[in-house]
């Protein structure tokens, strides 16, 4: 789905994949699940596009999952959220969501380590900064393309029924979660491209 000349949202994929065109590279944010990431092939293979970047949001299974099969295919530079290195590389296990229902889902979904993975504060991505929205998990991290006033949140802020809002079945810390949410609704002017929904213009 377009979502204008440069962002288009990659269809079927269970969390949003955002693939930008920036200054001439193709910057792809978040991987869906393992059977997502083979979706983001298919669509990048039937458009002719090599990824040049990816940015992860954050390290739930649902937006890494696809992210070894297609770094294997496509051999971007990769950055993560820097809190959350070791857990995408597979050196440390990712601390749990506080709810039942989070712990239970998180337990069974699962995601194939990548160990080429650098710091997002390492990232020299052009047009693209990152901004720190922790909470969702303990690295949550945003996106924000200035000259495109878009802001790309991952699970920091979800979209439902129209508006922004947080899934505290899978937060991990609520109170920071809320102040990361009302950070990104701060930014007037901006589309938010959230982890789940449709965009949402503040």
């Amino acid at each position: 789905m377009k979502i204008d000349g440069a962002v288009e949202r990659i269809d079927g994929v269970t969390a949003n994949a955002y693939l930008i065109t920036i200054e001439g590279k193709k910057v792809l944010i978040d991987t869906g699940t393992a059977g997502g990431g083979k979706k983001i092939i298919d669509f990048l293979d039937r458009n002719n596009v090599r990824p040049d970047f990816i940015l992860i949001t954050h390290h739930h299974a649902d937006h890494v999952g696809g992210l070894k099969e297609i770094a294997d295919r496509f051999n971007p530079e990769i950055y993560v959220p820097d809190l959350e290195i070791k857990i995408i590389r597979g050196e440390e296990d990712p601390p749990k969501p506080r709810s039942f229902f989070g712990r239970m889902v998180t337990s069974i979904m699962k995601f194939d380590p990548v160990k080429d993975v650098k710091p997002v504060s390492k990232a020299d991505v052009p047009g693209v900064e990152e901004m720190a929205t922790p909470g969702h998990t303990i690295g949550s991290t945003s996106y924000i393309v200035e000259d495109l006033h878009l802001l790309f949140s991952g699970d920091a802020a979800v979209e439902s029924g129209g508006a922004l809002k947080i899934n505290k079945s899978f937060t991990y810390e609520i109170n920071s979660a809320e102040r990361s949410l009302e950070i990104i609704k701060g930014m007037k002017g901006y589309r938010v491209l959230p982890g789940h929904g449709n965009p949402v213009q503040l």
